[in-house]
């Protein structure tokens, strides 16, 4: 079938040429572009019967693989979960790519292989899946996991996209504190670095909102708008916790030069970056 047709028949359907990360979306990967279908003008059937339909085509085998008890708790209305105890973590994956080749049960099988006490991994939908990580006493990095990422990249000409998850006792409210995650995931991907966890979003995500709101915050950032070279200063001050010297070296400038444009932002504006009040209201209004 053509886009033509699909569209006729799902009037909301529509192209990208990269992917929309909206678990409100069926997506596939359609003629070297992504096809949308909206989930909530489908039926259980016709989901089944368009994934029937475009594994088929992109792997020219039927890829159908009968859904984890993980995934019927975490995705599916599934309320028990699948295991009493234990505590577990749920790392994301995104994949961008464009190759039809590309086999999602190879690509999954070795972003497995870098991890112990996987408890079970899959794919939600065509680019994004979920890995079930059991804590045993150790746990990977987020240094490492981007490594893994970047290794498995090179192998499969993807580009990938990670949140590490925290740890949760699987006796708590397991599925909403998931759900949550999953929400901050889709609302921060393309905003951070290849792998991110919550102590690298929370401010932005949990501030964000509240600061829309404050007539001070908005005029301060009109404020800030007149000094449009100050938000990298800021970020780079933030990013190394308020050292110069390494703020300077990120920004590929004499720390006398990076001294200076601190001066005269203070004598501007009357905020200092080298007060950490001051930094952290001021790293706020580039939110």
């Amino acid at each position: 079938m053509n886009f033509n047709q699909f569209r006729s028949i799902y009037p909301s359907t529509f192209l990208t040429d990269d992917t929309k990360h909206d678990p409100a979306y069926l997506t596939f990967p359609y003629q070297d572009q992504w096809i949308h279908f909206d989930k909530k003008q489908l039926t259980a059937s016709e989901k089944e019967l368009l994934t029937l339909l475009f594994n088929k085509d992109t792997t020219g085998q039927n890829t159908e693989i009968p859904q984890s008890k993980w995934q019927k708790f975490l995705i599916e209305n599934n309320p028990s979960p699948p295991i009493e105890v234990g505590v577990y973590r749920v790392i994301q994956f995104d994949i961008n790519k464009k190759d039809t080749r590309f086999d999602n049960n190879l690509w999954l099988s070795s972003f497995k292989s870098f991890f112990e006490d996987v408890q079970e991994a899959f794919f939600v939908n065509d680019h994004y899946g979920l890995l079930i990580h059991r804590y045993s006493g150790y746990s990977i990095t987020q240094d490492e996991t981007t490594g893994f990422l970047q290794t498995i990249d090179d192998d499969f000409s993807t580009k990938t996209t990670g949140y590490i998850g925290q740890y949760w006792d699987i006796s708590l409210n397991f599925k909403e504190l998931f759900q949550e995650e999953q929400t901050i995931f889709f609302n921060q991907l393309k905003k951070n670095k290849q792998v991110f966890s919550l102590s690298d979003v929370a401010l932005h995500y949990y501030a964000s909102e509240a600061l829309t709101k404050s007539p001070i915050i908005q005029q301060l950032k009109r404020d800030l708008a007149s000094h449009p070279e100050i938000k990298e200063l800021i970020a780079a001050i933030w990013l190394n916790q308020g050292n110069i010297s390494l703020a300077a070296k990120q920004l590929y400038i004499h720390r006398n030069t990076l001294q200076y444009r601190l001066d005269r932002f203070f004598d501007e504006s009357g905020l200092s970056l080298k007060n950490r009040n001051d930094l952290l209201l001021c790293y706020l209004l580039t939110l």
